[in-house]
């Protein structure tokens, strides 16, 4: 991918603002400049100047195969200490003369900041980051846009085929076990996030984990999932019952679709995103359910499963071509059942593309 070009996006953005140099510790955010993947407990750094020069830090058992796969160069690619207690003295060098630090401050922990101050002395200015490295990955090149397609599609024959199996007695945790399983031999790098399928009161609660529970004809289920390729998540939801259903869950479920195809449909470069989800809110509200939608309309997806745009009441955001969000509008009405359906859109310079493309009318 365009991993210079974004170094130099990111360097000149730091010279503009006057930033010395900016230190990245979110995974997310590595990776977007790296291309390096790292197991999800490793610890990494990636120190940017305004000049465009880096200082990758990655732990020792990580070390040669950064040196073999990442295109940093292997002088500027470094290794945390054996002592753990230590681990951050290896910015010293880097650092001791930075004046202005860029940081992302969701990310930062106290103890990191604590070191970049006595690297840098009482004097150090720190300027958040976090939103400006946000925005730029907003907005999806082309490369990015094919691997988040590649992620949808090994999403959508995960759903399918867990939609094939699924029947009465077999547990929560063993469907969505199931569906991680397949989207590892589909070629996922693994799951956007631990899937799971919530049944009957679990559903309506919601409670957004699998369980022992054992699933039962009569009951409306919901079956949350994603896959991970080339770094980039994917986000899928469909809702399937079991044996015969009452109107009352039939009818939550059409309203639920209603409302996520018409929130889709209004999809299209400069529209904010809070008209989106006054769409599907307003669908919901009229049926009757609008108390029991408890959650934001959609978010973006890409390296993180939740990033921009955000899709919610309030959220003046509009929305351009390149970006990719979900539309996942929901009911939850206990006694009765949940219904959420949930696609991957991207904007187009003419409207909107579905990327996730799975059976919706399962009920």
């Amino acid at each position: 991918m365009e991993y210079q070009q974004r170094v130099a996006v990111l360097s000149k953005h730091l010279g503009k603002k006057e930033i010395d140099l900016a230190v990245l510790f979110d995974p997310a955010n590595v990776r977007y400049i790296t291309g390096f993947r790292l197991n999800r407990a490793a610890t990494s750094i990636l120190i940017i100047n305004s000049s465009g020069s880096l200082t990758f830090v990655v732990a020792r058992l990580d070390y040669e195969r950064a040196k073999r796969d990442c295109w940093i160069e292997d002088e500027n690619i470094l290794f945390f200490p054996e002592d753990t207690k230590d681990y951050l003295k290896v910015l010293h060098q880097p650092l001791k003369k930075a004046k202005v630090v860029g940081i992302e401050e969701k990310s930062i922990t106290h103890y990191q900041l604590s070191y970049l101050r006595q690297i840098c002395g009482d004097t150090l200015k720190l300027v958040s980051l976090e939103n400006d490295l946000s925005q730029f990955r907003a907005i999806k090149s082309q490369e990015e846009i094919e691997a988040i397609r590649r992620a949808a599609a090994i999403a959508d024959e995960a759903m399918t085929k867990v939609f094939n199996m699924v029947k009465k007695g077999l547990t929560e945790a063993e469907v969505s076990s199931y569906a991680e399983y397949v989207m590892g031999t589909e070629g996922a790098e693994g799951a956007s996030f631990e899937p799971f399928l919530m049944s009957g009161e679990n559903a309506w609660l919601p409670q957004r984990l699998s369980s022992q529970k054992k699933l039962k004809e009569g009951e409306l289920m919901i079956l949350d999932l994603g896959a991970i390729y080339e770094g980039y998540c994917s986000d899928l939801t469909r809702t399937f019952g079991l044996g015969d259903l009452t109107r009352a869950q039939e009818k939550i479920f059409k309203v639920a679709l209603k409302a996520q195809q018409a929130a889709i449909a209004a999809i299209k470069p400069g529209m904010i995103a809070a008209k989106i989800d006054a769409v599907a809110r307003e669908i919901i509200q009229r049926e009757g359910y609008g108390e029991y939608f408890p959650h934001l309309t959609g978010h973006g997806v890409g390296l993180s499963i939740h990033e921009l745009p955000i899709i919610d009441k309030g959220v003046e955001t509009p929305l351009t071509s390149g970006m990719v969000t979900t539309i996942e509008p929901g009911i939850y009405l206990a006694g009765v059942g949940a219904a959420r359906i949930e696609d991957m859109v991207l904007v187009t310079n003419t409207g909107y593309e579905l990327l996730t493309k799975a059976e919706r009318e399962l009920i």
